[in-house]
């Protein structure tokens, strides 16, 4: 992928500002109860840091579970670094997952991420924010921009036809 991703930025200062988002991570083979767990553990290691409120969610007849992410009043102005935190969090037990969020504000385009599985240490992202791929190191909060997404991409039909959701549900 040499020439793929080459416009490295040091912080996540150019990713879009989650204020006005609805965000979502999608857990495939977790259970509630599972999930739930995770949460908690994550909020209890986290504390006050915290910039979501989290709420779970099944999708009935599949086995897939998901997150509602509410942001917090008190958040920081891009909390894009806690959403991709809780996407890696929340990653560790399940077999299949995703992060998918959309702007409530006409002409912002979505997020899409995923755990980057090549990664050995499991602490990177890739994905779409901004109409650009992107690669995310998270805890040194790096971010290397790729090429544009085509303007027609169809976030949601790319979803669904990649993992059988349809995340337009949520």
């Amino acid at each position: 992928m040499a020439g793929f991703f080459g416009n490295k930025q040091n912080s996540f200062d150019s990713f879009p500002d989650m204020r006005g988002y609805r965000a979502f991570i999608f857990l495939k083979g977790c259970e509630v109860n599972e999930v739930r767990k995770q949460v908690a553990e994550f909020n209890e290691i986290y504390g006050s840091d915290i910039a979501y409120s989290i709420e779970v969610f099944s999708i009935d007849g599949t086995p897939w579970t998901y997150i509602a992410l509410n942001l917090l009043p008190n958040a920081n102005n891009s909390p894009i670094w806690y959403y991709l935190d809780i996407l890696l969090w929340m990653s560790d037990k399940a077999d299949t997952s995703f992060a998918y969020a959309y702007s409530m504000q006409e002409g912002n385009l979505p997020v899409i991420a995923f755990r980057d599985r090549g990664n050995e240490y499991g602490e990177a992202c890739r994905g779409m924010a901004n109409g650009k791929y992107f690669q995310a190191s998270v805890p040194s909060e790096e971010v290397t921009w790729g090429q544009n997404v085509p303007a027609q991409f169809d976030y949601v039909g790319h979803l669904y036809n990649s993992y059988g959701v349809n995340v337009s549900l949520v």
